[in-house]
């Protein structure tokens, strides 16, 4: 797995492997670097590096020193874990593809664009500035050495403080001219003919009761810019100054807001501890992973599957492996309650809000304006956020971050189709081995081999289903004088019971329960009486007989139960249920749809495969 690749260009030009800085030589060849970086995925050539390096002064051996250059950067920004290296080299011009590093100057432009369509209102843009400013490290491009650096260095400038302007414009209009003033000053000693930097200033000093600053603020870049320049000051300098003087009420105040919200001197660490037990789904982990670690934009992982396969206990998992990734705080929260429903996303919210320090004062009203806030507070942070057992895209879309460094994992019972830029992950039970270990480490490892044969014929009852093992190792360890094969006949006699009536048995079927309750009943109806052949191999025509309806819409249910993870798709066109579901879908056929219903059904069934290969045909 490839460890992220990062670079800096606002400050010193700097490289980054994980956590280990990369050495990149010298001035010169950090500028080949930088002027690379800064093509945006643009290949250029040799003459082009060369010009950019020496422009008119190029010496004789230019091309060999450029070619030497990217020798040794490619030796020290390439791993040997890479196939293609990060440089590459395209019919002798040379490029590095967006999307493949992590550059700052790219952070910094994402954010602005951000701030420039955020939604939430001056408060949420003025937090993504600042997020972006806090990027800028000192002098950009420092530690190169080339013609092009000045003018880019100039360039970057400009971008920096046009973004600097348009948040302490934003501060000002959320009325916090009393904390932006010292900056404002600041910035107009290090610029001083930025016309738009002087009226942010006096605006700042005449709300903060400053009035005959504001004035004297006006005087000195009046005489400035007559100085310097040989002009007078722009309408918009003017016309300050002449609302100052009238003491124009628009330009009071509004309302002062909170200062923006800082992390707690600890982040949180709500994400519950991993089960013991845990084995195997090690490509499924390694696709979590290599996701949440990679380079890039917002990550998100949807984990589906039919619940008691393990889906939380794989996040979990998961979420503990990438801590290290996320240094600002793992945030939990269980989006279904205990009957079935949903929990409101408002309150998830106020939630995660309050575990990052918002008080309760400060919580909008608007599920809106709390997402926009938790965008807010999670931006230039880097923070897991898991979500287990989402309903649909309306609970989850509000909980989500936007910020790059930031990641989420979503466990669902069935796939969110609406659900944009995420990376799917699906859960069925374990193998036959894996489901063994499971096991053995829950109830020792001696105690299940020393009866092999009968353990994995237990497993094999529990349809490898990694809520099942737990009971069936729960029941061994509660009662320690028992034999592995007396645990087996328990649970073959609790699977072909009628009626489930033991805890262990309760325990399996919840969550059967609440897959059932969620069906529409045309659907549930269909769900139960699948269940009842006892050899396998469903069809869509055997369903449809069995139904007593077309086969299109047979298909349609049998495809609809498929999606919920209830029913396997088998080879064939066939289709087929674990032993525990098809267990427990027999017991609410006989209780929900009556003895007739079953036994017509049955009859049906019999009928139509005593036609044979007829039967197929005439449907």
């Amino acid at each position: 797995m490839t460890t992220e690749l990062r670079f800096a260009l606002l400050g010193q030009v700097r490289a980054w492997r994980g956590e280990t800085e990369l050495d990149l030589g010298a001035p010169q060849q950090r500028a080949v670097l930088a002027f690379l970086l800064l093509r945006e995925g643009r290949a250029a050539s040799i003459e082009e590096i060369t010009e950019a390096l020496w422009g008119e002064r190029e010496p004789e051996s230019a091309r060999a020193v450029v070619r030497t250059y990217i020798c040794r950067l490619r030796r020290a920004v390439s791993s040997d874990e890479e196939d293609d290296r990060v440089i590459r080299s395209l019919r002798g011009e040379y490029a590095i593809s967006v999307g493949t590093v992590h550059v700052d100057w790219d952070d910094f432009r994402e954010k602005v664009g951000r701030a420039q369509d955020a939604q939430g209102g001056p408060a949420e843009a003025a937090g993504l500035l600042r997020s972006a400013l806090r990027l800028w490290q000192g002098t950009p491009l420092g530690g190169a050495r080339g013609d092009f650096v000045g003018q880019e260095r100039t360039r970057l400038l400009h971008h920096r403080t046009a973004a600097l302007e348009e948040r302490l414009a934003l501060e000002l209009e959320l009325g916090r001219h009393a904390e932006v003033s010292e900056e404002l000053a600041a910035a107009v000693a290090a610029e001083p003919v930025r016309e738009r930097l002087h009226e942010l200033l006096m605006i700042a000093l005449y709300r903060s009761g400053r009035q005959a600053e504001a004035l004297l603020a006006y005087e000195d870049v009046r005489r400035l810019l007559a100085t310097e320049l040989g002009v007078d000051p722009g309408a918009g300098l003017r016309e300050v100054h002449q609302r100052i003087l009238r003491a124009d009420p628009a330009l009071a105040a509004p309302p002062t807001l909170p200062p923006p919200v800082l992390l707690p001197e600890r982040p949180p660490a709500q994400v519950p501890a991993a089960l013991p037990g845990f084995v195997g789904r090690q490509v499924e982990s390694a696709g979590i992973q290599g996701t949440l670690r990679s380079a890039g934009g917002t990550r998100i992982v949807a984990i589906t599957g039919l619940t008691g396969m393990g889906k939380t206990a794989l996040a979990v998992h998961a979420a503990h492996n990438l801590r290290d990734r996320f240094p600002d705080g793992q945030v939990y929260a269980n989006l279904e309650v205990s009957d079935g429903g949903a929990v409101d996303p408002s309150a998830v919210l106020g939630s995660f809000l309050r575990s990052f320090g918002v008080p309760e004062s400060r919580l909008p009203d608007q599920v809106e304006e709390r997402a926009a806030l938790w965008r807010t507070v999670l931006d230039d942070r880097r923070v897991l956020i898991l979500l287990d057992d989402a309903t649909d895209a309306d609970q989850v879309g509000p909980l989500l971050p936007a910020a790059p460094g930031c990641a989420a994992i979503v466990t669902t019972y069935r796939r969110i189709y609406n659900l944009s830029g995420v990376h799917w992950v699906t859960v069925d039970a374990l193998s036959p081995a894996d489901a063994l270990e499971m096991l053995a480490r829950l109830v020792g490892h001696g105690r299940i081999l020393g009866e092999r044969r009968d353990a994995v014929a237990l497993v094999e009852l529990c349809s490898h289903q990694p809520l099942a093992i737990r009971v069936a190792a729960d029941l061994l360890q509660a009662r320690p004088h028992w034999t592995v094969r007396q645990a087996r006949r328990r649970v073959e006699d609790d699977v072909n019971r009628p009626v489930g009536v033991n805890e262990g048995c309760m325990l399996i079927e919840a969550p059967l329960l609440l897959a059932q309750s969620r069906l529409e009943p045309q659907q549930a109806t269909a769900f139960r009486l699948a269940a009842l052949p006892s050899d396998g191999g469903l069809t869509t025509e055997s369903m449809a007989a069995l139904l007593d309806m077309p086969p299109p819409l047979a298909y349609r249910l049998l495809e609809s139960l498929v999606d919920m993870h209830l029913l396997l798709s088998a080879p064939n066109g066939t289709y087929r249920f674990h032993r525990l579901v098809q267990a427990f879908a027999r017991r609410q056929a006989w209780e929900h749809e009556g003895g007739e219903r079953c036994d017509a059904a049955l009859s049906r069934l019999a009928r139509f495969r005593a036609r044979g290969p007829a039967a197929t045909a005439a449907f």
